[in-house]
């Protein structure tokens, strides 16, 4: 054999035998790339299921770190999203060295556990000790089953997917998330509030060993049901670390109590979808006394109360939204529901008309009747005052002139510029803007209020009210200017104060009162010192409840809200600038003090009528103004002789609206109850 024929039998040799091992390697090979094919198809088909640890409560505390209200979770857990960077070290080194020591290498089933747990199986025919690692619980903990061989099967299918997908972090944080410590509490989050009242970031050893020893037997060793359990579980755990165990257990379940003072605001924030733990600007202490207050006074028949207090940087500081409630079924946070706002939108209409030069608080206007294209308005005491300025119409709340002022400025500009500072208007099916809005023939809520009430003692700068804390600095808008905003105030601050209380010097309190259509709302809204209080009372179904007026239900609430209040220091309380000259076609009257009614006061109760059906005519008396009076019995003039002391026959129980006017047109009313 030549040497070329021996070269071409050996290459074909070689050729051959390559041949055949690449057959033999091919197989392997192939069943490889379909076990992985195999194995991402089940993750992408059957992935797991995190739904359970997406469920979270919600805590809300005050801006002092107290707990003010709380909501489990929707599966009725108190369950609160926890990772490993939020939890004490000396807790993850326990729980590795008890449940998991080579946690950080394994791909989810630990095979040397496996064995041992497989070994002491055979040799003493029970299990001794579990091979399950912390990705096997978690994942038993997302989809809860009995410990069969079956489920200890699928627990370690379902680890392997969990740390493919997650990896040994992600993993981890979804067991401490997720591990159940005692009754209805999950996490070690949850788990630290509610036993030691802080948070798992700062654990002690002993508070660390009885967090990881939990989750092993939660009913048995819960701390408040059974501390001789709890305190030898927590002892074995701390020999995993050659530690000395605790005498006893330092248990902090009254720091963590969790009390129900906010659950309208918790509401609020459950339905816009946050969960975990949130601090916010509310103050525990003024939160209870405004409920105090509120509770302490009937409601209107059926009705309730709400209550909305601010701090000068728009910061919510109470917040009530039903208080007394006596209507079944209602239940509704009225700091948020959409009401007629009555009177208390007519100082922004007259400081958009200060802004423009349109008019000043000493305006001349007049008030008589007079009808704007298809809306004829009135005041609520249906009298009309003749010529009056801004000042004395703004304080006595008179209708025509705030129409008037409307309607200078434009109900469009009026309703866009509220749009513009973050207000909205809800106008009644869809229609446009309308000088109503002056007579609240628009929906408004009290967070809206809130938030237009707080520009004036910000000197006319305005941004929504927010609960976070600390407070986020944002750019506020401006409503009107500086000047404008001081001249509304000096205003209000001159408005007719509540029967038997006084505007104290020291306080200086601005504010409005308004009553809406039908006496469904009763409003007060008021300002002093930074802070800014709005009171609403009425049935929170939207039913009229009659007699109800916000000077004399909401304003004392309001008064009373306020004087808790600390005095702080504010630049609105310094003195008010000149104001500008007037135009040359603008007359200024003195003010004049109006007559007001003796009897029958406002709100009284008055008994007319017999058990046989016969009435006892009321006596009607007045003070002040210029004589001589006319009276107004429920729209109609009472015919009073010459020299004859005015009465008046009623024409049957119920309520009664009663005015009377002087002879320079100034008048005031009375709404009576006769029975």
């Amino acid at each position: 054999m030549t040497f070329v024929q021996r070269g071409r039998r050996v290459a074909f040799t070689t050729l051959a035998r390559f041949s055949k091992s690449r057959r033999g390697l091919f197989f392997p090979a192939a069943g490889f790339v379909a076990l992985c094919t195999l194995a991402v198809a089940a993750d992408y088909f059957f992935p797991p299921d995190l739904s359970r640890a997406k469920q979270q409560a919600l805590i809300l505390r005050d801006c002092n770190g107290l707990n003010l209200d709380a909501r489990v979770s929707a599966d009725g857990s108190w369950r609160l999203t926890t990772r490993s960077v939020d939890v004490d070290p000396a807790y993850l080194t326990l729980l590795l060295k008890t449940e998991d020591r080579r946690f950080w290498w394994h791909p989810g089933v630990d095979p040397f556990s496996v064995m041992r747990a497989a070994w002491q199986l055979a040799l003493r025919g029970h299990i001794v000790s579990g091979g399950s690692t912390l990705a096997m619980q978690t994942a038993r903990l997302l989809t809860p089953h009995r410990h069969t061989w079956r489920g200890k099967i699928e627990d370690a299918f379902r680890a392997i997917q969990l740390e493919w997908r997650y990896g040994h972090a992600g993993v981890l944080d979804l067991y401490l998330t997720l591990a159940p410590e005692g009754g209805s509490i999950e996490g070690v989050r949850a788990g630290s509030l509610r036993w030691f009242g802080h948070e798992p970031e700062r654990l002690s050893l002993a508070e660390s060993a009885l967090l990881v020893a939990l989750p092993r037997r939660p009913t048995a060793l819960r701390p408040d049901r059974h501390p001789d359990a709890a305190l030898r579980a927590t002892a074995r755990v701390l020999a995993n670390v050659n530690a000395a165990p605790p005498s006893v257990l330092a248990l902090r379940l009254e720091a963590a109590r969790i009390p129900h003072d906010s659950p309208s605001l918790l509401a609020h924030e459950w339905r816009g979808g946050v969960r975990g733990v949130l601090r916010t600007s509310l103050d525990r202490a003024r939160q209870e006394t405004v409920q105090r207050i509120l509770r302490a006074v009937s409601p209107p028949r059926r009705g309730g109360w709400a209550a909305l207090v601010l701090r000068r940087d728009g910061s919510v500081m109470a917040w009530v939204g039903n208080a007394g409630n006596e209507c079944p079924g209602c239940d509704a946070d009225m700091v948020t529901a959409w009401r007629s706002p009555g009177s208390t939108m007519k100082p922004f209409i007259y400081g958009l008309a200060f802004q423009q030069g349109l008019l000043t608080p000493d305006t001349i206007v007049h008030d008589n009747a007079e009808r704007f294209s298809n809306y004829t308005p009135r005041n609520y005491d249906r009298v009309f005052h003749g010529a009056i300025t801004v000042r004395k119409a703004l304080q006595q709340s008179y209708n025509l002139p705030a129409v008037r002022a409307l309607d200078l400025i434009g109900a469009r500009y009026f309703a866009a510029t509220l749009h513009d500072n973050g207000v909205d208007l809800r106008l009644p099916g869809g229609t446009s803007p309308s000088l109503a809005i002056a007579l609240g023939g628009a929906g408004v809520r009290m967070l809206d209020l809130g938030q237009l009430y707080n520009a004036l003692a910000r000197g006319g700068l305005s941004s929504p009210p927010t609960i976070s804390w600390p407070a986020p600095k944002s750019q506020p808008t401006r409503l009107f200017s500086t000047g404008a905003a001081r001249q509304i105030l000096s205003i209000l601050r001159g408005a007719p104060m509540p029967v038997g209380l006084a505007n104290a010097r020291d306080r200086d309190l601005a504010f409005k009162t308004g009553t809406s259509y039908g006496q469904r709302d009763a409003w007060a809204a008021g300002v002093c010192g930074g802070w800014t209080v709005v009171v609403w009372g009425g049935r929170p179904d939207g039913a009229p409840s009659p007699g109800i007026t916000g000077l004399r239900l909401a304003a004392p609430l309001m008064v009373q809200i306020m004087n808790t209040l600390p005095i702080e220091p504010t630049e609105m309380g310094a003195p008010l600038p000149a104001l500008g000259e007037l135009s040359p076609s603008l007359e200024i009257l003195p003010e004049r003090q109006g007559p007001h009614i003796v009897s029958p006061p406002d709100g009284a109760v008055v008994e007319s009528f017999a058990d046989d059906g016969s009435a006892t005519p009321i006596g009607l008396e007045a003070s002040g103004g210029a004589q001589p009076y006319r009276w107004i019995i429920n729209g109609r003039t009472l015919s009073v002789e010459s020299g004859v002391t005015p009465s008046w026959l009623p024409d049957g129980p119920g309520f009664a609206h009663v005015a009377v006017v002087d002879a320079q047109g100034r008048g005031a009313a009375a709404t009576v109850r006769v029975r």
